[in-house]
């Protein structure tokens, strides 16, 4: 094997090591930042799952990865129990922990929604 095939060879595997132990999730950002990929270490579940720690007994409404600030941001929103407020729980998607929780009721999230979309 010469020396310009023994380089490619070795290029090639080094890719694949590369792509094969990168385990992170991405996410394409929204089309104001196109350019743009969010990417997390931390997956869906494990966020829900640090999210659910801070809300004893509540239930997943939905979860979604999003840029904040320049840093990967799981904001997971949770039923409380006993009540119908929404929880918006943010979790770092790089090192999974709880940023800040918010609850709201549903009216509060109506009133929020329209005062957006003004």
């Amino acid at each position: 094997m010469n020396v310009t095939c023994k380089s490619g060879v070795a290029l090639l595997v080094g890719m694949v090591v590369a792509a094969s132990s990168f385990q992170g999730v991405s996410l394409a950002a929204d089309s104001a930042q196109k350019s743009q990929t969010v990417y997390a270490q931390i997956t869906r579940a494990q966020a829900e799952k640090a999210a659910l720690g801070r809300i004893p007994g509540g239930k997943v409404k939905g979860a979604k990865l999003q840029q904040e600030n320049g840093r990967p941001i799981w904001s997971v929103d949770i039923i409380t129990p006993f009540t119908k407020k929404v929880a918006a729980v943010q979790v770092d998607a790089r090192t999974g922990k709880v940023l800040s929780k918010l609850a709201q009721s549903p009216a509060d999230r109506a009133e929020e929604s329209v005062g957006g979309k003004k």
